[in-house]
C-alpha cells in the first residue's frame, strides 16, 4: 500500500513538473512574439507615420537590403549567445518573472552591462535599413535606445543593486554601461553557446536525458563534479542535464592539433597529462574553482572497455581530498550502449543522470571513497537500432571460450573465433548471443580475460597488422612501420628496436593507439591498424610489472 501511495504522489509530482514546464515556455514564447515580433512591427508604423510627415526619402535598396541583413544576423546571433550565457550562468532569462539568480559577469556581461538591449538595438537597426526608413533609423531607433537607457538607469540597476548588493557594484565599476573592445572574459562564448542551442534539440531527439536529483547543484558558488565514464559523449550529457557551464578536465591528447586546441579551449576544457604528473592543470583547476565555476572530472581517466567501471587511482583520490569545494556525484546510465569505446559511430538511445547530494570540505578519503562508490555502476542501457560488432576484437583481444589471443574476428552481424569456431551476435542491450541460446551481458564474457593467465609463460608478443611508432613529447613523429614484436625487454617495429626500461605509464588513447610514457613527458606511441591496444597493454603491464 505504501508502495502504491509513492507511485501516486511520483505521478503527480511529474504531472505538476510537466504543467510547470509548459507554463513557463508558454510564456517565453509569448515574450519572444511580442518583443521580437510585435514590438519592431509598431516601431515601423510609427517610422511610417515619422516618414511622411517629414517627407524622408527611402534608402538606397542594395545597401538597404545588405547592411540591414548583416545587423539583423549580428544582432540575432548576439541576443542567442547572451540568452544561453544568462541561462547556463545564471540560471535565469533575461524576462522580469524568470530573472536569473546568479549576478552573470563573464561572457558577454563582461563587455556591457545591457548587451541584450544593446544586441535588440542592432536588430533594430537592420530591420530600419530592410525598410529603407530613414524615420526608423534617424528617430526611431535613437529613441529607443535612449528610453532602455534611462530605463536601466533608473530601475533595472536600482533592482540589480538589491538583488545582489555589493557584488553588482563592483561589477558596476568594472563594466561600461554600453560597450567595451576587447576579449571577452573567461565564460560561455559564442561557439559554446551556439552549440548548445543547436545540441539541446538533438539530444532530446536522439538522447533523451531523465534527470534526477538536479536539486542538488548549487545555484551559486563553485563545485566539483565527478561522474562515471564509458562514452566519449558523458560531458555533452552531463552538460545537458545540469543546464550549466562546466570546464571539464580533458585529456591533453584532444588537444594535440590546432583545430582541437582551439576548440575544446572554447568550450571550457583543462588540459591534463595522463602519460606524466601535470601541476600545471592542476594549478588551472585550483584557479577555475576559485573563480566560482563548475569543474567537471572523470575520476576514472578514461572510458570504460566493457562498461564496467575503473579503478580510481589514489592519486586522483588524493587530488579529490585537497578541494575546498562541494563535489557532487553524478551517475551515468545506458551510455556506454550507445557508444561504446570499440565502436565508430554512436547509435540513438535513452540516457539516466543522476545527481547525488553534495558532500562538503574538508574531505577524508573515506568521503572520497564513499562518494566514488555512488558513481561505480555498470553503464549498460540500449540502443534503438541494431549495433554493428565490427571494433568489438579490440576489446575481445583474446576469445572467451578457448583463450586463443588475436582469434577473434566479425562478419556482419556475427563474432567468431577462428580457433575453436565459438560464436556470438550481439543485440541491442550490448548482450551476447550464444550459438546455444544463452544470453550474457558483454562485461561478464569480458571478464574471464584474464592476462596473468592467459599470457603465462608467454614471452613475446606479436602485432595482428600494421603498426607505427611514433616518438617524441607535445608532438609525436613517426619513427618505424611495420610489424610489431616484443621480445626480451624490446621493442621492435619493422627494422627499428627500441629498449623498454623506466617505463612510467601505459596508456590506452582513442580505441586504437598505445602510449608508452618515458618520463619527462617523453612518449612512446604505438598506432594499430588492426590490432588490439588493450591486448598489448596487458601484455605489458604483465612483463613490465606496471601497476594498472
Amino acid at each position: 500500500m505504501h508502495k502504491v501511495k509513492q507511485r501516486m504522489n511520483l505521478r503527480e509530482i511529474r504531472k505538476r513538473t510537466g504543467l510547470h514546464r509548459i507554463a513557463k515556455w508558454t510564456f517565453i514564447l509569448v515574450n519572444l512574439i511580442g518583443y521580437w515580433g510585435l514590438l519592431p512591427w509598431l516601431l515601423s508604423i510609427a517610422a511610417m507615420k515619422i516618414d511622411r510627415a517629414l517627407k524622408f526619402p527611402l534608402l538606397p535598396v542594395g545597401a538597404g537590403l545588405a547592411i540591414g541583413c548583416l545587423f539583423l544576423a549580428i544582432g540575432i546571433g548576439a541576443s542567442l549567445w547572451i540568452a544561453v550565457a544568462l541561462y547556463v550562468r545564471g540560471g535565469g532569462f533575461p524576462i522580469a518573472l524568470l530573472p536569473p539568480y546568479r549576478l552573470v559577469r563573464e561572457g558577454p556581461y563582461s563587455l556591457s552591462r545591457h548587451p541584450l538591449y544593446l544586441s535588440f538595438t542592432l536588430y533594430l537597426s537592420g530591420w530600419a535599413m530592410i525598410t529603407r526608413s530613414i524615420g526608423f533609423l534617424a528617430v526611431v531607433v535613437p529613441g529607443f535606445a535612449l528610453l532602455w537607457s534611462i530605463y536601466s538607469l533608473v530601475h533595472e540597476e536600482r533592482g540589480l543593486f538589491r538583488r545582489f548588493g555589493e557584488e553588482y557594484h563592483t561589477y558596476r565599476k568594472a563594466t561600461p554601461f554600453f560597450f567595451r573592445l576587447g576579449r571577452a572574459r573567461s565564460g560561455p562564448g559564442v561557439l559554446f553557446c551556439m552549440t548548445y542551442l543547436l545540441a539541446k534539440p538533438l539530444i532530446r531527439l536522439f538522447f533523451p536525458i531523465e534527470v534526477t536529483g538536479q536539486e542538488h547543484l548549487a545555484k551559486t558558488g563553485p563545485a566539483v563534479i565527478i561522474a562515471n565514464h564509458a562514452c566519449y559523449l558523458d560531458p555533452v550529457f552531463l552538460t545537458a542535464s545540469s543546464n550549466r557551464y562546466i570546464h571539464f578536465l580533458t585529456t591533453a591528447e584532444m588537444m594535440r592539433t590546432p583545430l582541437g586546441r582551439w576548440l575544446f579551449t572554447r568550450f571550457g576544457s583543462i588540459p591534463i597529462r595522463r602519460y606524466s604528473s601535470d601541476p600545471g592543470a592542476v594549478r588551472k583547476l585550483l584557479s577555475t574553482l576559485k573563480q566560482g565555476e563548475i569543474v567537471g572530472i572523470f575520476p576514472e581517466g578514461e572510458r570504460s572497455w566493457d562498461g564496467a567501471p575503473l579503478p580510481v587511482s589514489q592519486t586522483v583520490k588524493k587530488l579529490l581530498t585537497r578541494l575546498d569545494v562541494p563535489i557532487v556525484p553524478a551517475r551515468i546510465e545506458g551510455s556506454y550502449a550507445i557508444y561504446p569505446r570499440w565502436a565508430k559511430v554512436p547509435l540513438p538511445g535513452a540516457i539516466k543522470v543522476r545527481f547525488f547530494a553534495p558532500i562538503n570540505p574538508p574531505f577524508s578519503l573515506k568521503d572520497i571513497t564513499s562518494a566514488l562508490k555512488l558513481i561505480a555502476v555498470r553503464s549498460d542501457g540500449q540502443t534503438l537500432l541494431p549495433r554493428s560488432p565490427t571494433g568489438i576484437e579490440r576489446l575481445l583481444w583474446a576469445c572467451p571460450s578457448c583463450h586463443s589471443i588475436g582469434t577473434i574476428l566479425t562478419k556482419k552481424r556475427e563474432i567468431h573465433c577462428v580457433n575453436c569456431h565459438a560464436s556470438w551476435t550481439i543485440d541491442r542491450r550490448l548482450r551476447m548471443q550464444g550459438t546455444d541460446g544463452k544470453s550474457i551481458p558483454l562485461a561478464e564474457l569480458v571478464a574471464p580475460l584474464n592476462e596473468e593467465r592467459i599470457f603465462q609463460g608467454q614471452e613475446t608478443l606479436t602485432s595482428r597488422g600494421h603498426v607505427e611508432l611514433l616518438q617524441g613529447e607535445k608532438v609525436l613523429q613517426c619513427i618505424a612501420s611495420g610489424e610489431a614484436r616484443y621480445q626480451d625487454e624490446t621493442l621492435y617495429v619493422g627494422e627499428t628496436s627500441f629498449l623498454l626500461e623506466n617505463i612510467r605509464s601505459l596508456t590506452i588513447e582513442g580505441n586504437n593507439r598505445l602510449d608508452i610514457g618515458l618520463g619527462k613527458g617523453r612518449r612512446l606511441r604505438l598506432y594499430f591498424k588492426s590490432d588490439s591496444p588493450l591486448k598489448w597493454q596487458r601484455f605489458l603491464r604483465m612483463r613490465l610489472g606496471i601497476n594498472a
